[in-house]
């Protein structure tokens, strides 16, 4: 069983801001619940490189991905940003 919670406040910030999308919203939900039981978090996802090295990414609609991190020693999943493919990967993050 693997502990989820936010790295910082960015997931809470962005789940308040992306309320109305519901499918986000329950897509989010039930990849949370998936990540607490799965044997790996890293292969729900894909592995990152440049700005979220060593993360892993998950698409839960077409346009908006969840930035995580495993933390293997402690059983942890830390969410890193959650957010459109412009705001995670535009010209102003690199």
């Amino acid at each position: 069983m693997w502990l989820v919670q936010p790295f910082d406040s960015t997931i809470d910030k962005k789940l308040k801001k992306f309320k109305s999308n519901l499918p986000l919203t329950k897509n989010f939900i039930n990849f949370i619940q998936e990540l607490k039981i799965t044997d790996d978090p890293a292969i729900l996802g894909e592995l990152k490189h440049g700005l979220y090295k060593n993360c892993i990414r998950k698409h839960l609609t077409k346009s908006h991905t969840l930035i995580y991190y495993v933390d293997y020693p402690t059983n942890t999943v830390w969410l890193i940003d959650l957010d459109d493919h412009k705001n995670l990967y535009g010209r102003d993050n690199r």
